[in-house]
């Protein structure tokens, strides 16, 4: 499979973006034909595991597993999930890590992302010289998924500028799944919502959730989520 980039960027246009705000989002990335082919990828052959959050540790588990637990047992296990994120803590979302197991349409997309030509794309719109290669997931959210608030500046990781390939069709604003950001006091301020065959990039320091989606969401939510680090 081969990926193709649209050409059109204004790379000076997109830096005074991103310098300004610290988040910046291209639209139609890539050709039309390559966009179509990982969408539909996604929307048809991940296995996507539910990552989640409860008693306190990171847990997955895939859709069967979940809906084998005796009724009691399951409701309990959301309700926890739900505990937690009221607290501010918590996620909920189908992810597929993007490693040496997984299908090639997969690897060959984040191979697509660590290649020279994109790695110096995003060096050149965020000003940072230090990014060595990305990592990846496929992302999956369904009505009632959700990710609270928090960074992706982790002590210790090599995060530098995290992405979001968006690679949902048709989404309404009313369905929820929204890239929020926040000031330190918790106050909203930019607020993405999902768009097809678009790259969002931002500083790894940024405050931001994706809002729950909503029961009433007629499709949804895709993405190819990472970081570039150095």
């Amino acid at each position: 499979m081969t990926i193709q980039m649209n050409k059109d960027l204004s790379i000076d246009e997109l830096a005074s973006s991103f310098s300004e705000n610290g988040i910046v989002r291209i639209s139609s990335f890539l050709q039309d034909e390559s966009a179509a082919k990982i969408r539909g990828f996604l929307q048809q052959n991940v296995d996507y595991q539910n990552a989640f959050f409860v008693d306190g540790s990171n847990r997955e588990a895939s859709d069967k597993e979940i809906s084998d637990l005796p009724f009691d047992t399951r409701q309990q296990l959301y309700r926890g999930i739900h505990q937690s994120a009221a607290k501010g803590v918590g996620f909920l979302y189908g992810k597929h890590q993007i490693l040496d197991e997984s299908p090639e349409y997969l690897k060959n997309t984040l191979s697509f992302l660590n290649t020279t030509k994109i790695l110096e794309l995003v060096s050149s719109i965020t000003q940072n010289i230090n990014l060595n290669y990305a990592d990846g997931q496929a992302t999956r959210y369904r009505s009632g998924d959700f990710l609270t608030r928090h960074t992706d500046n982790i002590p210790g990781e090599t995060r530098q500028i995290a992405y979001v390939l968006g690679m949902t069709e048709n989404w309404h604003p009313d369905w929820g799944g929204l890239l929020q950001f926040f000031q330190q006091n918790g106050e909203p301020t930019n607020s993405w919502s999902p768009e097809y065959n678009s790259l969002t990039l931002f500083d790894v320091k940024k405050i931001h959730s994706v809002t729950s989606i909503a029961p009433f969401t007629e499709r949804n939510r895709y993405s190819i989520t990472g970081w570039y680090r150095k």
